[in-house]
């Protein structure tokens, strides 16, 4: 795991400068290289083969092959075997990826290597830059292409230290950031600079100065299921055993992050069945919330597995660290789990160097109850608009709170707001995008009209992107939930979930492995019948037969629960006053991009609906701490 920087120039000043500025991804080592038409930069975090051997940039024989690399190949060991014509000079997985591109080309090496991954090699014979990011997106790859010059880094603000560069908001992505609370596609809020999205690789023509970027790689969503349940069980463990196992690969200390949930837990019960030693496993919990701890699950687990266990609690003083987190995350992410992401990351740097998470889970085997949401909302456009429009509204009202709480991820208190949405969303079943989407904003479109200026509104370009993704997500003809997960795969699970733990993980020097996400069980996942997955209200059925030889009975039977972070009692808390301040001394930014109105009102609704309200101005607070540390 390490950071990546290049352009298409030659300037070691400025290569200098973007390697400082990401040097928490790499501390153990740097390097950079330089012509007249090209500056690399590395830095190195070291976890296999730990000698100098391993210094980037790395080059082949002749110097014609030149790379950058962040990330893991765990079949490198295989690949190498097949290499053995070529003459090693190290223990590294990078080395394969040059000689890889020596002897298969772009999509050969891109078809036979395995794992999480950000590169650039420079072919000096061809004159060309080659960059690839991994295919579910694991690691970030940020560029930007302008005037004929070309930058690249693992994170935006190594690619800002060129002051040429102009810091403006892309207004498309503060209104998706709104909804969504991430920035989907490849855009970044950052006008100008771009991703390397999942499963794509760029080449820039360093004598024509032009950008190429393909896919290489995608989900098949038309592929005939598998109905077999038998089969697909022994082929979901047997991969899953692999991924595990693949990821032990490691010269460093090695642990797990633990939550107590289901996914979390079948990784360190897989874990502890193939490694002798207890295995470092982590959790995280908040002083005096008995709703969501899931502390005590996960200390069964440890206990269960023998695992030697850390524990760490925080309170609503959240507000000293928010602003370091959102300088490492480069942008904004509306997410409060980022804040225990980054504690959990901070204390375990103290006993190891990588970490394995359950991150991928939910996504592929239909593990949220939004998912059952949706299948049953799907049904009710065979009935009648009267029905749609009179019954269920009414329906609704009747409706214990506690279950919209679970299907909107909130644990108390949702008001009549949560009602008045859903009552919205149902009048029109029949469009999978604007229900998903407005089901799961934090701003839903009439929420965000209001939110935003009228001349903030009249820049934004496609307000709703409800074309865009149904046609991109919702029109293969295969069943729904299948869809549906497709799309968080594709864009909620690269962009915010992997994000998190890349971006926190790497703010200590961490690297943080996805074994769920391993792309053979993410392909087999899309061969499974929904049936397999949920059936009424029971949901990853098929995962739980597959797993369960790694699961003690407290955590198999206990119910879903969402790790919710208490942002509502934060907000009632501490972190109350200082979210107050931020908004009071940023009120001239307010003034730029929200009806300052707006905002009094959610903050005087607040104590009506408190988690509904705290999502929204924990998404605001976000975004003018992100304004402050970046654009003023």
């Amino acid at each position: 795991m390490c950071g990546i920087t290049g352009f298409n120039w030659e300037d070691k000043f400025l290569i200098k400068r973007m390697m400082a500025s990401i040097s928490h991804r790499g501390p153990d080592d740097k390097g950079y290289y330089t012509d007249k038409d090209i500056s690399l930069g590395h830095q190195r975090l070291s976890i296999i083969d730990l000698s100098n051997a391993g210094h980037q940039p790395m080059e082949n024989e002749d110097g014609s092959i030149i790379i950058v690399f962040n990330g893991e190949i765990y079949n490198y060991k295989e690949l190498r075997k097949e290499l053995k014509n070529y003459n090693f000079k190290s223990n590294t997985d990078t080395e394969v990826l040059i000689y890889g591109y020596e002897k298969w080309g772009i999509q050969g090496l891109l078809e036979n290597i395995e794992g999480m991954f950000a590169f650039c090699i420079y072919d000096k014979n061809k004159h060309l830059l080659f960059l690839a990011r991994d295919r579910i997106g694991i690691k970030p790859l940020y560029y930007y292409h302008s005037n004929e010059k070309f930058m690249f880094a693992s994170e935006i603000k190594a690619i800002i230290e060129n002051k040429d560069i102009p810091r403006e908001v892309n207004l498309d992505v503060l209104n998706q950031y709104l909804m969504r609370r991430f920035s989907p596609w490849n855009e970044t809020m950052f006008k100008g600079i771009k991703k390397i999205m999942p499963g794509q690789y760029a080449i820039f023509d360093l004598g024509k100065k032009e950008l190429r970027i393909k896919h290489y790689w995608d989900i098949n969503l038309e592929i005939p299921k598998i109905n077999d349940k038998n089969k697909l069980i022994k082929m979901i463990k047997s991969l899953f055993d692999s991924a595990i196992q693949k990821r032990f690969m490691s010269d460093v200390p090695f642990g797990a992050f633990l939550s107590g949930g289901f996914d979390s837990t079948a990784v360190v019960g897989a874990m502890s069945h193939f490694v002798d030693e207890p295995i470092k496993t982590f959790s995280v919990g908040f002083v005096g919330d008995n709703i969501s701890n899931e502390l005590p699950y996960a200390k069964a687990v440890s206990e269960y597995f023998g695992t030697d266990h850390t524990e760490i609690e925080f309170n609503s003083d959240v507000i000293k660290h928010l602003k370091e987190i959102v300088w490492h995350l480069d942008e904004p992410l509306s997410d409060p789990a980022v804040v225990p992401n980054y504690i959990l990351a901070k204390e375990a740097k103290k006993k190891v160097t990588v970490i394995l998470t359950g991150d991928g889970g939910d996504e592929l085997f239909g593990g949220y109850d939004q998912y059952k949401f949706m299948l049953w909302s799907n049904k009710l456009q065979h009935f009648p608009s009267l029905f749609r429009k009179k019954i269920i509204p009414f329906g609704i009202n009747k409706i214990p709170k506690g279950i919209l709480d679970r299907v909107y991820k909130y644990s108390s208190n949702t008001g009549e707001e949560m009602l008045t949405r859903f009552n919205r969303i149902l009048s029109n079943p029949k469009d999978p995008a604007k229900v998903y989407l407005e089901m799961m904003s934090i701003f839903d479109e009439e929420e965000r009209r209001k939110l935003l200026k009228k001349e903030i509104l009249s820049q934004i370009s496609d307000f709703d992107n409800y074309d865009k993704i149904n046609k991109n997500f919702f029109n293969f003809k295969t069943d729904l939930l299948s869809r549906i997960c497709y799309f968080d795969v594709k864009q909620y699970l690269p962009e915010d979930l992997l994000m998190k733990p890349d971006k926190m993980c790497m703010a200590f020097s961490i690297e943080s492995r996805v074994p769920i996400l391993d792309h053979k069980i993410v392909e087999l996942a899309f061969q499974i019948p929904s049936r397999f997955k949920i059936s009424g209200v029971n949901t990853k059925i098929i995962m739980k037969q597959a797993l369960k030889d790694y699961i003690p009975d407290i955590i198999m039977k206990r119910k879903k629960q969402t790790f919710n972070v208490p942002i509502d009692t934060w907000f009632d808390k501490e972190f109350k006053s200082a979210a107050e301040g931020i908004l009071e001394e940023n009120s001239k930014l307010n003034k730029g991009f929200f009806d300052k109105r707006e905002i009094d009102r959610i903050v005087s609704r607040f104590s009506a609906s408190k988690l509904f309200y705290a999502r929204q101005l924990w998404s605001i607070v976000n975004f003018n701490i992100w304004h402050e540390t970046f654009i003023e």
